[in-house]
């Protein structure tokens, strides 16, 4: 049981539990104490954590939408019972995270969104923007078979020495995104029509093929985009952009895919949750 400075401790009971609050350097702090003995000790979310969530919700329900201004800080305070300080404490978070940006003597707007793909999990492009129900296209490039180099087989570990190589541009509400350069197991998937190719590859493997995708591995560096992706991409040909290698492979260990993508930085941005491990 922890312990607390007498004065600073309130007790009630509630339903059979008693419930301590304790204030301690503007912040409370309830420890539950159950009638089976079990003790928890929580700590009440800040209000400026409050005011960030409150606008980022509404950001993402599109209730502000992008270069719109949002509340000023008197409606801030008004709304949520606070002082100035917090919500400026709040607004300056969400500007160091690039999700608002304030004008002087004007007030604060959103930013033009970036998407977000996050590593915690294995989403295609397409996956991505359905879940922000945004629209995805593609302009294939290239869509043929060819033969295998002796890097494609080393690294595909491929049984036959084709591959179907997919070239494409994903585009994301009609604007470039990325760029896709694709190899694909031949053995695994056959031809693959141009009305795939402009689709999902993904969904192609798992719903068409009935292939079971288990996991990718994933390396990230920059690269200048040089002429042909700058003319794909339609940024200058030295504008730096953030290059995936991904090797997919299926639940038995078979590599399906093997290719780079490569993104614009100001249309998209990773996020990653690292857990500490010892």
């Amino acid at each position: 049981m922890p312990h607390f400075i007498n004065h600073n401790l309130k007790v009630a009971k509630f339903r059979s539990k008693e419930i301590c609050f304790f204030f301690f350097s503007k912040h409370v702090y309830i420890w539950y104490s159950t009638s089976r003995g079990d003790d928890v000790m929580v700590k009440r979310k800040p209000q400026y954590v409050k005011i960030k969530e409150y606008i980022i919700q509404n950001i993402e329900d599109e209730k502000y939408n992008e270069n719109e201004q949002i509340e000023s800080e008197h409606a801030l305070c008004e709304l949520f019972g606070v002082t100035r300080m917090t919500v400026r404490q709040a607004l300056t978070d969400l500007i160091n995270e690039n999700i608002i940006y304030s004008v002087p003597k004007v007030g604060s707007f959103v930013c033009k969104k970036s998407r977000f793909k996050s590593f915690d999990g294995l989403n295609s492009v397409t996956e991505d923007c359905a879940k922000k129900k945004e629209d995805c296209t593609s302009h294939v490039v290239l869509n043929e078979l060819e033969e295998a180099t002796d890097l494609m087989k080393k690294e595909m570990a491929l049984e036959d020495n084709k591959v179907w190589h997919v070239k494409r541009v994903r585009l994301v509400n009609g604007e470039p995104l990325c760029f896709e350069d694709d190899y694909c197991n031949y053995d695994l998937t056959g031809d693959i029509p141009l009305e795939v190719s402009s689709t999902s590859l993904f969904n192609h493997f798992e719903n068409d093929l009935n292939l079971h995708i288990a996991f990718s591995d994933q390396q990230i560096d920059a690269v200048l985009a040089g002429e042909e992706l700058g003319k794909y991409l339609q940024v200058d040909p030295v504008t730096p952009l953030l290059r995936v290698l991904s090797i997919t492979c299926l639940h038995n260990g078979k590599c399906i895919e093997y290719g780079y993508t490569y993104y614009r930085v100001d249309k998209y941005t990773f996020n990653q949750v690292a857990y500490r491990r010892k």
